[in-house]
């Protein structure tokens, strides 16, 4: 059935977001073109805060919220690639369901092309997580390099979502559950067309190739880009050979052989997808025997961990991970011979001690989020249990997480506090932990 009033509402939204750019344009003409890094840290963490209230337009000029509140939590969420919501997917027109999965697309794009150009230049001393031959630093122009580096993400992810679409249309999903879910699977958003299991409307196969490429979501916008532009076996190879992908893989089949156990081997072909989406922070639920199986301690500490740094996934990105556990294995081989040298290597360079402080600094942020956020959360009325697994799912961008931890709690339960303290978590697990404290200090350090 057309949607001819849910139409002309967009069309409206349409231009009236369009005056606004064009007003902004017109007013920041005349504003220098070289930027600080500070310019940088305050548009990437606005970015995530002002845009939502846009996105939230047609959720709240629809009505399918009760207030603007909520529509800008489903808008938070939504382009934030959270994939949690309040709204029944069966209850909302197809206008919206195609809004909500460009939204996740678009912040997918948008999230890779941040951390390719912002965060890699805020990052260059130290370890260095977010370096890739797709950044070369021009001082004072990181706001030119947005556009050229976001024209190479929305490229690599525009062709990825099509190869997607005709996966599924060729496996059998229908065209608009295919046109939704190719959108959101390589944005590893995990908001679905429909509610309940996939299963009802997608085959094992179909289940297969958005596994596949939620997969791609979850590796480095850098590596695909250079499989894309260059030939050759070799280059291809890269693609497993790169340790950060190697190491989603690996917590796929350690997620699998762990559903196998708690599920049974006769699951084996539900709990495959189901694992590569939990290992890619989409969080897909494709059956209803599947990886909700396994204890919620596993599920939670595998969405903190996401996926690589130069990605569409949320939490703590796996080269953190990759680096810490060298670094834990050099100071213990150490132990012995105090006065050993033993360089630590990675990626072909020697990285020095100190260079870790950073990462360290950065889990300590993160772990002090995740306790404000669940103390944040039992102050709201949730319980403990509920706490830790929505604060977990909000902070590692995985809305999935929470139905996958049967707590017996919804997002749909949420009241609006809840809501807000789920928004703020979600920018906050968007933008680094570090980059926001980083915003604040240089605020104070300004003021000072």
């Amino acid at each position: 059935m057309l949607e001819f009033g849910e139409a002309l509402r967009f069309a409206f939204l349409t231009v009236l977001t369009g005056v606004i750019g064009a007003l902004f344009i017109f007013s920041t003409r005349n504003t220098p073109a070289r930027e600080s890094n500070s310019d940088a840290l305050a548009f990437l963490l606005l970015f995530w805060l002002i845009m939502p209230i846009l996105f939230a337009l047609p959720y709240a000029v629809s009505q399918v919220t009760p207030g603007f509140a909520t529509a800008y939590f489903e808008a938070v969420s939504a382009v934030t690639t959270t994939g949690a919501s309040t709204l029944s997917a069966d209850d909302l027109p197809k206008t919206l369901l195609l809004w909500r999965s460009l939204l996740q697309w678009f912040g997918g794009v948008s999230a890779a092309t941040f951390a390719v150009v912002i965060l890699a230049a805020l990052n260059l001393s130290g370890t260095g997580v977010h370096r890739s031959r797709l950044f070369t630093l021009r001082t004072g122009q990181l706001f030119e390099r947005l556009i050229g580096i976001g024209r190479v993400v929305l490229a690599v992810y525009f062709g990825l979502s099509g190869l997607c679409f005709l996966g599924l249309i060729i496996t059998g999903t229908p065209v608009f559950d295919a046109v939704c879910l190719s959108l959101t699977s390589v944005s590893t958003g995990g908001l679905t067309p429909r509610d309940g299991p996939m299963a009802a409307y997608m085959g094992p196969a179909s289940a297969m190739v958005l596994a596949v490429f939620c997969l791609a979501g979850a590796f480095s916008v850098a590596v695909l880009w250079d499989m894309v532009r260059k030939r050759g076996w070799r280059n291809q190879l890269r693609l497993i050979r790169n340790i950060e992908h190697r190491g989603v893989i690996f917590i796929a089949g350690g997620l699998l052989l762990v559903g196998i156990f708690f599920a049974g081997p006769l699951q084996f072909s539900t709990l495959l997808p189901e694992a590569i989406f939990f290992a890619s922070s989409a969080g897909f639920d494709y059956h209803v025997i599947g990886i909700e199986m396994l204890p919620p301690a596993i599920l939670i500490a595998v969405a903190l961990i996401g996926g690589s740094a130069l990605s569409t996934t949320g939490g703590v990105k796996m080269i953190r991970m990759i680096l810490l556990l060298q670094h834990l294995v050099t100071d213990l081989s150490r132990l012995p011979h105090p006065s050993r040298a033993l360089p630590i290597m990675f990626r072909g360079r020697v990285i020095p001690d100190t260079a870790f402080l950073s990462i360290w600094m950065y889990f300590f942020g993160y772990t002090l989020v995740l306790s404000l956020g669940i103390a944040a959360f039992t102050a709201a009325g949730l319980n403990l249990e509920t706490s830790v697994a929505t604060t977990a799912a909000s902070l590692a961008n995985m809305g999935p997480l929470l139905s996958a931890t049967m707590t017996g709690t919804e997002f749909s339960d949420f009241n609006v506090s809840q809501q807000m303290i789920a928004a703020a978590i979600m920018v906050l697990g968007r933008v680094e932990v570090l980059t926001v404290f980083a915003a604040v200090s240089s605020v104070f350090m300004r003021r000072g």
